[in-house]
Formats: C-alpha cells, structure tokens, sequence
C-alpha cells in the first residue's frame, strides 16, 4: 500500500493509499504544526541519535532534523557523511531536499563535492559538480546546492520521474587521500498523480494536534461532499468520473480543511514509435537521429533504447532521441525503443537503420577444417560483411609471384583435391561501391611421400675402393620423416639402413648388388625402384720384358692382368 499526506499547511490531512501498487514509503512535509529539532551531538552519540530520531518520529508522526552541530572531542575528526533521512518520497512537479552533512580532521579544506544518481535502469549521472560544466544535462537549472559549515543538502525541484533512484555524496580535500563517497544512499521515490483505469483507490481523512481525536471528516471532491469519512473511502474501478481534487473538512464544519489532492485518470505509455532522420539510407561517416513518440498520461519520462541481437541496451541512451554519430557498419541493424511513465512500459516495434558500406572482413572459408588429404571434395568459400550484398567476386592463385585467375563465383571448389593445387589463393568482393580483398590463404595439401627414387654419386659402376653416397629423394607433405635402405644381395637376404643418405667409405666388390629406399611420413610410405651398384676390381700393370736379338732394338711386352 502506497499512502500519501500531501504538503499540509494545517494540522489536518487527507491520506491516499492504492490497493494496487507495492508500498514505497510515507512521507511529511515541513510545515508549522510538524516537530522541528537542532542537535547538538557528537559523532560519538551519532548511532544513539538516529534511534531517538527514529522514536520521536512515531511519536509524533513527523520530525525534520534541521541542524546537526559536531562537538569537538573524541570521534569529532573522523571522515564521515549523514543523512538524516534516506527513504524520501516525492510528488512530481514538486521540490524536495536531500538533507546532508558531512565531516573530516584537521587541518583539511574541502576543495570539491559531488552528488550522483543511479537511476533503476542503472544509468549514472551527475546531480551536482563543484564543476558546473561536468553536470548532467537532465539537472541543469533545477539543482540548488545547500553547503557551508560542512552541511552538503542538495534541493531538486521540479521533480520528475527519471529523478527516482539513489543518491551518493561524495567529498575531496587538499589532501591526496582525503576523499570519502558516502558508504550510503538516500533512495528518492518519485509518484505521479495520474493512476490507471480500473485501480481501487482509497481516501482517508487524518488530524493531528489542533483537531481532536474522534472527531467526524466528511470528504469532497472538486468542493462537493461525498459524505463522512470517518475511515477508508475506497474508489473502485477509478475512470474519468473519479477525478478531481479531494479534500477533508471536519464535522461540524471548522475554518479549516486539509490541502488539496488532485486525482487524474492516466494510460500507460502507447502507440510507441521510432522514426529515422534522415529517413532515406545512409552511408558509413554520417549521423542520424532515432526518434521514440508515445501516447501517455502523464507522458512518458523514461526511454531506453535497444539493438536486435545485442544484450543489453545502447549505452547512454536513456532519452527519447538517439543521437548516432560517424556511423560505421556495425550500426547497421534494427533498432526499438522502451518508453515508460508511472503506469507502465511500451514497446515500439523494430525499425531497420539501413547503413551503407564498402565490403568488411573479407575473408576465406574452408570445407572441411582441419588436415586436407589428397582426394578429399574441398571448397573454399569467400564472405564478406557489405551492404548492398557483395555482386561479384573472384578468385586468384599466387604462382611465381604472379596472380592467376581461378574463379568467379562465391565459391572455389575442388572435387578431388591434388598436390599441384596447395598455394597460396586469395580472392575479392566487389558491391557496387568499392571491392574488398581478403588476406592470402595457404591451402596445405597432404599426401604420402611419392616420386621416390635413388641417386647415386659418383655413379652406379663403381671401383673397389672408392667412396659411393646413395641419397634418397622423395616428395611429400608433411615432409618425410623416415628413410629406411634396402639391399638384395646374392642370397636374397635383406639389409636395412636409416637416414635420408647412405655411405659406404670404401667399397669393396662385395658390395655390387641392388639397392631401393622406402620414405615414409604420417601420411604413409612410398618405395623408390630398386637401383642396381657394381663395383669394379682395381687394375695392375705387369710389365713381362725379353732381349729380342733384332737390330730395330728392345722391343716391351706389357700385360695387362686383373687382380681380383
């Protein structure tokens, strides 16, 4: 149950609660019949001074702390900041006080003070700067600071709903660490009048000091009488016949009545609607407005904007225009506004901020991911973030340095992906506007080592005694890994030897045979053609000499023997 008391200027009072709307709070007003009292206390006595304050208010229905004074003595120098109230509630349209003081040692000086809010949504503002400049547009020409001697009251008027919400205070000294944000808050309610159609209201009538207890109230509306009330006056179902201003008057009557409260019949926010300024596209750099319109009563006082497809709402984006400057594409997308009053919230249906740009993030896709094996259907697709849609696009392969033209559609595919197509591929995206290029892609082809074969240095045929390297060469991707040699000898037997080259030092006959190499990598093995080595023996020179008795001379025989 809500219950208000207006601003009365007697001792009679007309109360207004709603059936159907959560508690707030209660509220008085300072006035000449309500209790006013000037403490003189210590910091020491502050948590023995609240309980009595508290006390006294249900005592007397009302108590306005007009003026704290800390005594010097023990706890007088501690940083500190209070409020004597922190649960107020307001009218719209009318003024209210933030009542604050605050304190700190020797020998600093205050040099700034701060107040902020923090509405229900979240938003953060500035209710009042030492810096007029860095204060919130929405308090401008409505804030009236209330400092000196350590006292940091801020009075608000002109209330409106947005002000709802808490309230910090914080202070700076001349001291680097003499800064203090008050560790609480003072919660402002802010009401309307206007209530809903088909809300039960009730009206009561309540008098203190001067008028009696017991005595009889009759209640009018719009200075008719609508009968005694000497209890709840419920008002079922209000509409339009229900409005007005109520007042209490005693009986008999008296030169006396309570103030006024007016009751207006109010909607919740509809019809909501967002319109775009200009309305025609724009193009990346320019600025737009969005526009959020509502039918309301009282009108809606709180907007909040939001994205399609993104948590959360724009940031700083709680009034009914949003300002959109040097667009980029990541504005592009569709856009709707919340508006609210004290009745409810309404939604205006999305509506599609259509920004222009070049092609972005042009990139390549690849199907399937991970390892490419020879054989395998590969397609690699260019995307590109544009609007207007990409029109054309095109592919290229880097061979030599040189681009080569392979495609020109979105995709480029390969039905039974070789070895010869691995390289680098980049391609381009053209809109209408402007053309994006993607970063170069590496497509890495895998496959089993092949083209192996056998070289042997300095050659095939041999003689004894001389040094014979056989290399292993093989293609494959990842590279080979291991090399294993294979000799046939006479026997038919196998020997095996590992690394991509084989040395024999010094080769004898018996090494003559054949010789092959099997590669092999993760992918699988591959085995060269078998390569046939002879070794020669080494060759001596036998010079056989005889005396042939001729006249012509020494006639040399020389044989030529192979040694084996």
């Amino acid at each position: 149950m809500r219950q208000w008391d207006g601003q009365p200027v007697t001792t009679l009072q007309l109360l207004l609660s709603l059936a159907q709307r959560p508690t707030l709070c209660v509220w008085c007003h300072s006035a000449p019949s309500l209790t006013h009292v000037h403490v003189h206390v210590s910091t020491d006595d502050w948590q023995r001074l609240l309980k009595n304050i508290r006390t006294r208010a249900e005592m007397w229905g009302c108590i306005i702390v007009t003026s704290v004074l800390l005594l010097s003595g023990v706890g007088a120098s501690k940083w500190v900041v209070y409020f004597s109230r922190t649960d107020i509630c307001a009218w719209a349209g009318t003024t209210v006080t933030l009542p604050c003081r605050y304190d700190y040692p020797s020998p600093f000086s205050s040099t700034r003070v701060t107040w902020f809010h923090i509405s229900a949504e979240g938003r953060r503002e500035i209710a009042y700067h030492t810096d007029g400049n860095l204060l919130s547009p929405s308090y401008r020409d409505r804030i009236k600071y209330m400092g000196g001697l350590k006292r940091c009251s801020l009075q608000i008027t002109n209330m409106k709903l947005s002000d709802a919400g808490t309230y910090h205070f914080r202070f700076e000294t001349d001291n680097q660490q003499g800064r203090w944000t008050s560790p609480d808050a003072i919660t402002l309610s802010v009401t309307g009048n206007m209530f809903a159609a088909g809300e039960t209201v009730f009206l009561s009538c309540v008098a203190r000091g001067c008028a009696a207890p017991g005595r009889n109230f009759a209640l009018y509306r719009n200075g008719i009488n609508l009968g005694q009330s000497n209890k709840l006056s419920a008002i079922y179902n209000f509409d339009s016949q229900h409005a007005g201003t109520y007042t209490c008057r005693p009986i008999p009557p008296q030169n006396v009545q309570s103030p006024g409260v007016t009751l207006a019949l109010g909607y919740a926010p509809r019809y909501t609607t967002v319109q775009i300024t200009p309305r025609e596209a724009v193009r990346e750099g320019d600025s737009v407005t969005l526009t959020c319109s509502s039918d309301g009563a009282p009108p809606a006082e709180s907007f909040a904007w939001f994205k399609e497809g993104e948590s959360g709402s724009v940031p700083d984006s709680f009034r009914p225009e949003l300002r959109l400057w040097s667009l980029d594409y990541r504005d592009h997308g569709e856009y709707f506004c919340v508006a609210r009053n004290p009745l409810g919230t309404d939604r205006s249906r999305p509506i599609l901020l259509n920004v222009t740009y070049s092609p972005k993030n042009t990139r390549i896709l690849i199907s399937p991911k991970g390892d490419i094996m020879e054989g395998f259907a590969v397609n690699l697709t260019c995307r590109s973030n544009a609007n207007p849609p990409i029109e054309k696009y095109a592919w290229y392969k880097v061979n030599g340095g040189q681009p080569w033209t392979k495609g020109n559609a979105q995709n480029l595919t390969f039905s039974s992906v070789r070895s010869h197509h691995a390289g680098q591929y980049y391609c381009t995206a053209w809109n209408g506007f402007s053309m994006g290029t993607s970063p170069t892609f590496s497509l890495s082809v895998l496959y089993a080592p092949k083209n192996t074969s056998v070289l042997a240095r300095p050659s095939t045929v041999i003689e004894a005694g001389s040094s014979l390297t056989l290399t292993c060469i093989s293609q494959g991707n990842p590279a080979v890994e291991n090399y294993t040699w294979h000799r046939i000898n006479a026997a038919d037997a196998w020997e095996t030897r590992s690394g991509p080259s084989y040395t024999i030092a010094e080769i004898s006959p018996g090494a003559s045979g054949q010789y092959y190499c099997e590669a092999r990598n993760r992918i699988g093995a591959h085995s060269s053609p078998v390569l046939t080595v002879k070794v020669r023996g080494r060759l001596k020179v036998i010079a056989l000499a005889s005396a042939v008795g001729v006249s012509v001379g020494l006639i040399s025989l020389t044989v030529v023997v192979m040694i084996r």
